[in-house]
């Protein structure tokens, strides 16, 4: 797939359509694992600052747009990218269009009972799918070792990872190697919401490419964090001469 070139990070330049449906033709062929990092400025400039973790990305099969923010970038550096790509609905979208022998799903991360409930809404809305585990980010299901072992026995085709930047990413490329062909994906707050505990923003503040803004209205400690995409965004102008 076409890549484009954003503060040396290589990140998908499609529609979050096209995306999926690559995705799901890939794994019927690879006997590999498809590692996708949801990408948005905090995580970019985390990179630049941790050599480990930009490895971790590089390394990785696919970088998408996660945030606006990422998308802004690529315009400033005149190759823009099609659209943004929310983690969020990549969940929702491998969860609804998983096929018969690969509908196989693993939920990791979030508070205690959080990864259990987001399961138990994602066989409401999406029948056709396995739930074959669980585990919470807080270790009272083991360890990154010993969840990474659960999950390996019960042969997931999706792994969804919801410990947070950068523990999620470092997680993915360390035991990657247990699995087969799984997609594995860090997936940050997405089980939060998908679970009920968090509500994603209205759907006026999303088309407009202002979730980031509603996060931070109703979480206002993210205030700093978000000081990462002003600072993201000066670095790739600067990056541009």
């Amino acid at each position: 797939m076409k890549k484009i070139d954003v503060l040396g990070i290589s990140v998908v330049d499609t529609t979050k359509s096209e995306f999926v449906d690559h995705v799901i033709d890939e794994m019927q062929i690879t006997e590999k694992p498809i590692c996708i990092v949801t990408a948005n400025p905090e995580i970019i400039m985390l990179a630049k600052e941790n050599k480990d973790y930009e490895q971790c990305l590089l390394n990785s099969n696919y970088v998408v747009a996660d945030g606006i923010g990422v998308v802004i970038g690529s315009k400033i550096l005149g190759t823009p990218l099609q659209e943004r790509i929310p983690g969020y609905e990549l969940v929702h979208d491998f969860l609804r269009t998983a096929k018969a022998g690969h509908n196989r799903f693993f939920f990791y991360g979030g508070k205690p009972g959080v990864a259990k409930q987001a399961a138990e809404k994602a066989k409401l809305l999406y029948p056709h799918v396995k739930i074959v585990g669980v585990a919470d980010g807080y270790g009272g299901d083991g360890n990154g070792d010993e969840v990474a072992e659960k999950a390996a026995v019960l042969n997931p085709d999706f792994i969804f990872v919801a410990t947070g930047a950068p523990k999620q990413e470092e997680w993915i490329a360390e035991h990657r190697e247990q699995f087969s062909n799984a997609v594995m994906m860090g997936v940050g707050g997405s089980l939060d919401v998908l679970s009920g505990n968090v509500d994603r923003a209205p759907d006026l503040f999303i088309k407009l490419n202002l979730e980031w803004f509603h996060r931070l209205l109703t979480q206002p400690t993210r205030f700093k964090r978000m000081l990462k995409i002003p600072q993201f965004l000066w670095k790739v102008k600067k990056s541009k001469k």
